[in-house]
């Protein structure tokens, strides 16, 4: 007998061939927590302050009046006591009341002017705030106003005190009319040389009256005088 047709036997499918993929780590590309953030430690950032407010500008000190007479102290003093200076020919020390609790120890060089007994209890004009200063070794805290004559060679011929009229009271402070204002400090004074300024034009007029550039120094009781001294210099 003959062989039939033979038979196709179809090869068996090749395998699919998986392809898997490797599976994505777990939390990978996912930040961790705290990544990302501030530092472990590290501060919030500040919040930025608000500028304060700028201060108002401190206005500039008014200028100084002129220097004049109404710079000084001058007062009526009385001198309850005067004795010569140990060691000096020229000076007197004084204790002299002002108006104030405890009488001031001045100085004066008047000792080639005026005998002692013409000093003591004299009723006198006294420059009350200038500083302290040492005549001697002894501090001095004032200054006594006389009247002088002036010889032609400047020395002075005859010295007086510029006394307040009767009435007028012990620590009473002077005016001058057209100086109005209240005496400065001693350290201004000092500072800006006011006795220095002002002393070129202290002087007696025609009639013995003292004066500052012509206006006289005056009281509640009437002007002030050196009688005997027609326009001399006061210092």
């Amino acid at each position: 007998p003959s062989a039939g047709p033979a038979a196709s036997v179809a090869a068996p499918p090749k395998a699919a061939q998986a392809v898997s993929a490797a599976p994505e780590p777990v939390g990978k590309g996912v930040p961790k927590a705290g990544e990302g953030g501030p530092a472990k430690g590290a501060k919030e950032p500040k919040a930025a302050k608000e500028p304060k407010p700028a201060k108002p500008a401190k206005a500039p000190p008014p200028p100084d009046r002129a220097i004049d007479v109404s710079w000084l102290d001058l007062r009526v003093g009385h001198i309850r006591s005067a004795k010569a200076h140990p060691e000096s020919d020229k000076l007197y020390i004084e204790e002299i009341d002002v108006g104030e609790s405890e009488p001031r120890t001045i100085l004066s060089g008047l000792a080639h002017y005026m005998p002692l007994e013409a000093v003591s209890g004299a009723r006198v004009i006294v420059v009350c705030n200038l500083p302290a200063r040492s005549l001697a070794g002894i501090p001095s805290h004032g200054m006594v106003l006389c009247a002088s004559e002036v010889d032609s060679d400047g020395n002075k011929a005859k010295t007086e005190f510029v006394i307040p009229p009767p009435g007028a009271k012990v620590g009473e402070r002077l005016t001058f009319p057209g100086f109005p204002g209240e005496p400065e400090d001693e350290k201004k004074i000092k500072k800006k040389k006011a006795w220095e300024t002002c002393a070129p034009g202290l002087a007696t007029d025609a009639s013995g009256v003292a004066c500052f550039h012509g206006a006289p120094w005056q009281t509640s009781a009437g002007v002030c005088t050196a009688a005997n001294v027609k326009g001399g210099p006061i210092s």
